[in-house]
């Protein structure tokens, strides 16, 4: 498993994963404080803060 990227995501923000060759969101392992939506566009991962009053922490890891 390879880090990708650890970060808070303050209220109603968004984190941004570049998306890697090859790569789907099934791949990713996503480890998380609270409620997040994870979506997958042509280019990047977003992932957005779906905690109504306060801010989350996130690691994103890759599957390997």
């Amino acid at each position: 498993m390879a880090l990708l990227k650890e970060a808070g995501i303050p209220i109603g923000r968004m984190l941004f994963i570049p998306k890697q060759e090859g790569m789907s969101k099934d791949d990713l392992i996503i480890e998380s404080n609270g409620q997040y939506k994870l979506t997958e566009m042509a280019d990047r991962f977003v992932i957005k803060n779906d905690e109504c009053c306060r801010s989350i922490l996130v690691k994103v890891k890759t599957k390997e």
